[in-house]
């Protein structure tokens, strides 16, 4: 419980146990094979997709409730979401992978994403914000594909931004989360000082005892 907490209190993880620390929703969902205090897959079935969007406040709690009931209804279509979001995250986290060694982003996967973002039924509206308006796309879709939306969307919108550039892989050689690099000198090697990072250092300072 201790080290979840600091954890939080540092930025790495949410309340939830799920990565914090990717600079954007896309980023995180690509971390989100892995939890804090899970051994098991991050989004191993629909209550953990469902915990995954309400801590990234992609999702209200009265929504959440209406999508249980669904879930209790219909959980071979509620399930079959969870899989697709899966697959899809593994097949990004390739994309990552191969446009961090240099190669450009898969056309196959630029041409899924783009089928998947003209299935969904959508409309913009209106609404007010903490800024004054805001113009939001409001997805006309009552059932759990609903979900899909906001994270196929931000990796769409990643994948035309100067993100895409600037993401790396952790440079741990037990780690495999990502992150956008935004420091100043663009010279951020960890996913977070207070893990990796922090063991980095104490290992180099070990060697440099034994030398």
């Amino acid at each position: 419980m201790a080290r979840i907490d600091a954890l939080i209190k540092s930025g790495v993880v949410n309340k939830e146990g799920f990565y914090t620390l990717g600079g954007r929703l896309a980023i995180d969902f690509a971390n989100s094979y892995k939890r804090v205090g899970r051994e098991k897959e991050g989004l191993s079935n629909f209550d953990d997709l469902l915990i995954f969007m309400k801590s990234h406040s992609l999702l209200h709690e009265d929504e959440a409730s209406d999508l249980h009931m669904f879930h209790f209804q219909n959980p071979g279509r509620c399930e079959k979401v969870v899989d697709t979001l899966v697959e899809l995250r593994n097949s990004f986290r390739n994309v990552l992978m191969e446009v961090e060694q240099g190669w450009p982003v898969s056309l196959d996967f630029l041409e899924d994403i783009n089928g998947r973002l003209a299935g969904f039924k959508s409309y913009h509206k209106v609404i007010p914000s903490a800024e004054g308006m805001e113009l939001r796309t409001i997805i006309d879709e009552n059932g759990p594909e609903k979900l899909m939306f906001p994270i196929i969307h931000d990796i769409a919108d990643y994948l035309t931004s100067e993100h895409i550039e600037k993401t790396r892989a952790c440079a741990s050689d037990d780690c495999d989360l990502y992150f956008v690099n935004q420091s100043r000198n663009g010279r951020r090697r960890w996913c977070s000082m207070s893990t990796c990072g922090n063991r980095a250092k104490v290992n180099a300072y070990l060697k440099r005892q034994e030398a």
